[in-house]
């Protein structure tokens, strides 16, 4: 998966079935054969990937994978398109109570399915590829996914496009910046 299927200019209905296709083998992987989405708010999400003022000073085409990552990630939870909760014989009782936990679960995977193999570009260097998908404990996912349920993009994403940069070079070393503070 990469990020061209998401980001596909100003074609909200490539952007939308992308997504779409996207959430419905999620789900069916979970088990989950039915499952209640708002359309106009999975359109909204859709549409808020071809909007030309992406929060990025350079735009998309030059924002790392990571801006474009947490770009979707906040306006997907912040649009709340999932209306069904997934059920707690799935997640457990502690991700089963918070609100709007599907949202998130689901823009955080996507989102991690869709940096695993990304490229970065630096000037004068050849591409680096993310090889190793991301991973984290259990207990840091429970804690993102609270942290994350009431997701504004105008307020969380930097600091989400900063938390997928740190836990992408976490599992991928060599693609850091070098560490001097």
């Amino acid at each position: 998966m990469s990020f061209n299927i998401l980001y596909n200019g100003e074609d909200v209905n490539s952007n939308l079935v992308s997504i779409a296709v996207y959430v419905d083998s999620f789900f069916k992987r979970l088990g989950i054969k039915e499952l209640q989405i708002d359309p106009q708010r999975l359109t909204s999400v859709a549409a808020a990937l071809a909007r030309p003022d992406f929060p990025h000073v350079d735009g998309l085409e030059k924002a790392s994978p990571f801006k474009k990552a947490a770009n979707f990630f906040v306006w997907f939870v912040a649009e709340r398109p999932i209306i069904d909760p997934i059920p707690q014989s799935i997640i457990g009782d502690k991700l089963n109570s918070i609100a709007n936990h599907q949202n998130v679960i689901l823009a955080y995977q996507m989102s991690v399915d869709c940096l695993h193999k990304a490229k970065i570009y630096r000037r004068n260097e050849d591409p680096i590829v993310l090889e190793n998908k991301i991973k984290v404990s259990n207990h840091f996912f429970c804690d993102f996914v609270e942290a994350f349920s009431t997701a504004m993009p105008n307020y969380h994403f930097k600091i989400v496009s900063l938390l997928f940069e740190q836990l992408a070079y976490k599992d991928n070393r060599k693609a850091s910046y070098p560490e001097v503070i």
